[in-house]
């Protein structure tokens, strides 16, 4: 069974460094570091997470807000995303970022 994850990221405040194809250093980290958990995949759960957030002094994140129709997977997103840690991010400290995860199963 195949799985889709799409991720749609969005900068929205201050000057942001870009790692390339309009692609912030964040963005790539989250993109790399969130995925579809492995038992909601084999159980055939599907749906979208809404996430804003910002980064905070230390270089975690700080999540503003988060939506799904699913709580596991809402979970999930939310626990990948508090374990991330960005090292030399002080251009990004107090920005805020917007993004959506869906989650699919290929068939």
């Amino acid at each position: 069974m195949k799985a889709i994850v799409l991720l749609v990221g969005m900068a929205i405040s201050g000057t942001i460094a870009f790692a390339g194809n309009g692609e912030t250093l964040v963005d790539k980290l989250v993109k790399r570091r969130v995925s579809y958990p492995e038992a909601l995949k084999a159980k055939g759960i599907e749906a979208t997470v809404n996430v804003k957030l910002r980064l905070i002094e230390n270089g975690e994140v700080e999540i503003l807000a988060i939506d799904s129709e699913s709580a596991e997977l809402k979970a999930s997103v939310e626990r990948q995303l508090k374990s991330l840690k960005f090292r030399n991010a002080a251009s990004f400290i107090g920005k805020e970022f917007n993004y959506t995860f869906s989650f699919q199963v290929e068939k």
